[in-house]
């Protein structure tokens, strides 16, 4: 099996979030760089299913675009 080419940047976040008492706002750009990644790869990256990658931009008004994808509704 090849490597999850987006398994970097879901190490990066969760080290991040480690580093910031888990305070999703502080790595905004790791999660970014995930989001972006799985954009490309999603098809083919299993750190990337439940992902939501609407750009932040295209989000709903009144949705936080999260990592996780995770909205109730």
């Amino acid at each position: 099996m090849k490597k999850d080419p987006c398994k970097p940047f879901a190490c990066n976040i969760q080290k991040c979030l480690t580093e910031h008492n888990f305070q999703e706002s502080s790595c905004a750009v790791e999660i970014e760089e995930l989001r972006q990644c799985c954009q490309l790869w999603r098809e083919k990256s299993l750190v990337c299913s439940g992902i939501d990658v609407t750009p932040p931009e295209a989000a709903p008004p009144n949705k936080k675009p999260s990592a996780a994808g995770s909205s109730k509704q």
